[in-house]
């Protein structure tokens, strides 16, 4: 129980650190809240992309391999999912990349 209460801690503060971060550098992707999981669903339309280009901009632009959400329906066109159960230096290095491809758009 011990190690799983310090999991979700982690978890929670890593989520948290996601929030934050889009919300201050990259406003116009938004985190959907979790329910229950250390994937997280990252709405990204406000950013006027097409799937392949939202793709393209991850892995090309950001060198990020995330899930493309299409792959889970026409509802996930738009989106893409993160891992967030990582550690912190892995998901504030990712969110550098994240950020630098956000700011030669």
């Amino acid at each position: 129980q011990e190690w799983l209460d310090q999991l979700r801690a982690y978890l929670l503060k890593n989520l948290n650190f996601l929030r934050n971060f889009l919300q201050e550098k990259i406003p116009q992707i938004h985190l959907v809240e979790p329910e229950g999981t250390y994937l997280v669903w990252l709405d990204c339309r406000e950013l006027g992309m097409s799937q392949q280009a939202l793709e393209d901009f991850f892995v090309s632009g950001a060198h990020l391999a995330l899930n493309n959400g299409e792959t889970f329906g026409k509802e996930g066109i738009g989106f893409m999912r993160m891992n967030v159960g990582c550690t912190r230096a892995v998901l504030e290095q990712a969110l550098k990349q994240l950020e630098e491809a956000y700011r030669r758009l």
